[in-house]
């Protein structure tokens, strides 16, 4: 099994304070059960953690018990094959309770359940399906459905799933696969997990001397580093670890895959330092889209940043860091960065426009040589980015607008002609394939190629913007 997936279920505890505060990384899932709701051919054995498929060769499907997490690898160990029928186990997501499917449960998962809106499942192939092999898939934040086989990792076998809501675990026992099992990563041996935790996991600890206690959050958020980034840098375990390349000590830019939502905590582990190098881990806040960054392009001197006509702050972080400190990084709704190191509960804290999609981002520079994403926390209210702040206009359009303020407000009208977005610019696209016409081409690129990719109209998936000449 590729250890890229199966080291965030690593179990293990990290002590970064003496006095104040210790921080503790552990494994926060329960193991998976199969949920009362299932084929009429199936039955559970083992306290619920089997599910065997009793009669004929359909009928089979069956759910976890609880929602899963993004990023979260369920583990299945293949009981019972039989060499009797043709085809093999199906695997997926619902965004259905299963508990409100008992009278809807078809013959099959594919196409009976997927043809159902809020479904997600495909077939595996027949030579996977091997007695005591243990097959393992999860769901990235992209909706990408990845998958592997034992010591083999399989990379992405299907897309398309909503990660919006919450999301349960879908089996369908066929074919030749008549008896299978959930496995509790934390009974796996040592070969199926690494020592370089991904920690989709709680992040818990007290400071004493404060009135308002302690960090005290759950990492509940699968994130990784964007694509994009500088000649010096190299990623792995699934661009959740970034390292600069030896004998550099420049051009090591890493940038968040995606805008951050509001409140979110972002959780970063150091993970090797180099005490020869001289300098400082820089880090900062931008509104560019590192996708439309050419890494060519980046600057030595990372203050040339700030002559770039998108928004971009720039800080030094002067802290001695150990391997296995931890630095936490939120933006408030009011636009406050606060960035907590271990025990000190307000290292830093400066003000950034939090109108505006914003990206956390490094250059790796001076003893820090190499930093591991650990999650993110994300409260239930958090927003993505602007466009969240506008999700009333699916029902109000057209609204009155503030004209000198280029924000909503009680004064002028909107026209139908004004980009909700940035209410500056004239509509000049239609979204596909809804065809809604409400942005700007600018502005409705930008949230094409944003995590929150659906019009802000009907929240329909923006799959393209076709530019519209009058």
């Amino acid at each position: 099994m590729g250890a890229e997936v199966s080291s965030s279920l690593k179990n293990r505890t990290v002590s970064v304070c003496d006095d104040a505060m210790t921080l503790q990384i552990r494994n926060n899932y329960l193991p998976l059960h199969f949920h009362q709701i299932h084929g009429e051919n199936v039955k559970l054995l083992k306290n619920g953690t089997v599910a065997c498929r009793s009669d004929g060769f359909c009928k089979g499907i069956a759910f976890s018990n609880r929602p899963v997490m993004v990023g979260e690898p369920i583990y299945i160990r293949f009981l019972e094959i039989s060499s009797n029928w043709s085809g093999a186990l199906r695997i997926g997501f619902t965004m259905n309770d299963p508990a409100t499917m008992k009278s809807k449960l078809p013959r099959y998962a594919c196409p009976d359940l997927t043809s159902m809106q809020g479904n997600w499942a495909k077939a595996i192939a027949e030579r996977m399906a091997k007695k005591d092999s243990i097959l393992y898939y999860y769901v990235d934040q992209n909706g990408d459905v990845h998958y592997g086989i034992d010591l083999e990792e399989h990379g992405v076998f299907f897309g398309g799933v909503n990660t919006s809501s919450k999301l349960w675990a879908v089996l369908d026992i066929y074919g030749n696969t008549v008896a299978v099992e959930f496995v509790d990563p934390n009974t796996l041996n040592p070969e199926f997990i690494s020592d370089s935790s991904q920690n989709n996991s709680i992040l818990t600890g007290s400071n004493e001397g404060q009135n308002s206690s302690a960090m005290n959050f759950e990492i509940n958020q699968f994130l990784s580093f964007h694509t994009t980034h500088g000649k010096n840098v190299s990623l792995k375990t699934n661009r959740t670890i970034a390292s600069r390349k030896q004998g550099s000590n420049s051009l090591a830019y890493i940038f968040t895959e995606r805008c951050l939502k509001l409140e979110e905590k972002v959780v970063v582990e150091i993970c090797r330092t180099n005490p020869k190098y001289n300098g400082s881990l820089l880090y900062g806040i931008t509104s560019c889209n590192p996708s439309t960054l050419n890494p060519n392009h980046f600057p030595e001197n990372a203050d040339d940043l700030l002559d770039r006509p998108e928004y971009w702050i720039v800080r030094n972080d002067s802290n001695c860091y150990e391997v296995g400190d931890t630095i936490v990084y939120s933006i408030s709704t009011e636009g406050e960065v606060i960035v907590m190191k271990n025990c000190d509960y307000k290292l830093s804290k400066f003000h950034v426009d939090p109108t505006q999609p914003l990206w956390l981002f490094f250059n790796l520079i001076g003893p820090v040589s190499e930093i591991s994403l650990l999650g993110s926390s994300v409260p239930e209210t958090a927003v993505f980015d602007i466009a969240n702040h506008f999700e009333g206009m699916k029902v109000s359009l057209p609204i009155k607008s503030d004209r000198s303020s280029g924000m909503p407000g009680t004064s002028g009208q909107h026209t139908c002609n004004e980009c909700v977005i940035c209410f500056g610019e004239q509509v000049d696209c239609a979204i596909y394939r809804c065809g809604h016409m409400c942005m700007c081409y600018t502005c409705a690129s930008k949230l094409k190629n944003s995590s929150n990719d659906q019009c802000p109209i009907c929240r329909e998936v923006i799959q393209d913007v076709i530019r519209i000449y009058r």
